[in-house]
C-alpha cells in the first residue's frame, strides 16, 4: 500500500515540508508520536449486516456461479462453490459492499484475468530482474502472517508490465500463506522504507502504481489486516502528518508508522522466534514459491 501512497507524496511532499518547516518554527505543529496508537482495520460493509444476512448473500452467490456454470471454479485451491469457500466469497462480497451480482462479476472477472494473464504460474518465476527483491515472512502477529516488503530499486520502474507482475507475484504468494477457508483470512504487511529516493516519487512511479491500483481493485478482495511502515525518515513522518486529513479512513485506520526496524513490532502478540514457514518452504525467512493446495499452514 505504500507504492500506492507514492502519487499523494508526490503532490503533496514539496508543499508539506514547506508547511511543517513554518509551523514547526511557530511552534504550532507538534512533533509526530515514535509510537502512534495502532488502529485495526477489518473490511466492513458500509451498513451492519446481520449474521443471517451474510449467510443469505453467501447462499446467493454461490447459487450464482453455479448458474453461470462455474461450479467447478477454484481460485487459490479452494473450490467456490463449496461449503468450505464460504469465507472466500464473504470477502469477494465486501469488496463489492454485499452486492452478490457485483461480486458475481468481480468473481468471473477475476477467473478470466487469471487465465489470460498465467497467474497461477506467477509463483515459478524465480527472479524478476534488478531492484524487484522478494518479500519475505518474518513472523506471525496477532493478524495473521507478518510479510516484509522492501521498496523497488530504479530499474523497477522502467518496465509497468513487468513491475505489476512482481508485485501480483508477492500478493499470490502472500495470500497463499493464508487459511483462506477460514473467517476473514487477513496477512499484515511490513513496507521497509529506509531505501527511499527520489525516484520513488518520479512520474515513472506514478504510472506503476497506478495499474497495479486498478489490478488490485478489480481483482482482488482485501487480504489486508493492517500496513506497518518501518523505518520511516523524519520527512516521510512530517509529510504523512499533513496528509492525514486528507486521506481516505479507510487507509487512515490500516497505516501505522514505525521509526524503528521491522524486527521492533509487536502486533497483538509477540513474533514467533522461529521465522514463519509456509509448505515448501525450505529457506528460512526467505519466500520460495507459495503454497498450491490452498490448505491452512499450521
Amino acid at each position: 500500500m505504500v507504492l500506492l501512497i507514492a502519487p499523494l507524496l508526490v503532490r503533496f511532499l514539496p508543499k508539506a515540508l514547506l508547511a511543517a518547516a513554518l509551523l514547526r518554527r511557530g511552534g504550532v505543529l507538534a512533533p509526530v508520536s515514535r509510537q502512534p496508537a495502532l488502529v485495526p482495520c477489518s473490511p466492513v460493509p458500509s451498513a451492519a449486516l446481520l449474521a443471517s444476512d451474510e449467510e443469505n448473500a453467501v447462499i446467493q452467490l454461490r447459487n450464482a456461479l453455479l448458474q453461470v456454470g462455474l461450479e467447478s471454479a477454484c481460485l487459490w485451491g479452494v473450490e467456490l462453490t463449496a461449503e468450505s469457500g464460504a469465507p472466500l466469497l464473504r470477502q469477494f462480497l465486501r469488496a463489492r459492499r454485499w452486492s452478490v451480482d457485483e461480486a458475481r462479476r468481480m468473481l468471473q472477472g477475476t477467473l478470466r484475468w487469471r487465465r489470460e494473464n498465467g497467474v497461477d504460474e506467477l509463483g515459478l518465476v524465480a527472479s524478476f530482474g534488478d531492484g524487484m527483491p522478494a518479500d519475505r515472512i518474518i513472523g506471525r502477529g496477532g493478524a495473521g502472517p507478518l510479510v516484509l516488503a522492501t521498496l523497488p530499486g530504479r530499474a523497477a520502474l522502467t518496465d509497468v508490465k513487468r513491475f505489476v507482475r512482481w508485485r501480483i507475484a508477492m500478493q499470490e504468494a502472500a495470500i497463499r500463506t493464508l487459511c483462506l477457508t477460514q473467517s476473514a483470512p487477513a496477512f499484515t504487511m511490513v513496507m521497509d522504507v529506509s531505501g527511499l529516493r527520489r525516484f520513488h516519487l518520479s512520474k515513472e512511479m506514478r504510472s506503476c502504481t497506478a495499474e497495479l491500483t486498478r489490478i488490485i481493485q478489480n481483482y482482488y478482495p482485501c487480504f489486508l489486516s493492517k500496513l506497518l511502515v518501518v523505518n520511516t525518515p523524519p520527512a516521510f513522518s512530517c509529510a504523512w502528518s499533513l496528509l492525514r486529513p486528507v486521506l481516505p479512513p479507510s487507509l487512515l485506520r490500516s497505516v501505522q508508522l514505525q521509526r524503528g526496524p521491522a524486527d521492533c513490532i509487536v502486533v497483538g502478540q509477540d513474533i514467533a522466534a522461529e521465522p514463519h514457514r509456509t509448505p515448501g518452504d525450505d529457506r528460512r525467512g526467505e519466500h520460495t514459491r507459495p503454497v498450491e493446495d490452498g490448505t491452512c499452514a499450521q
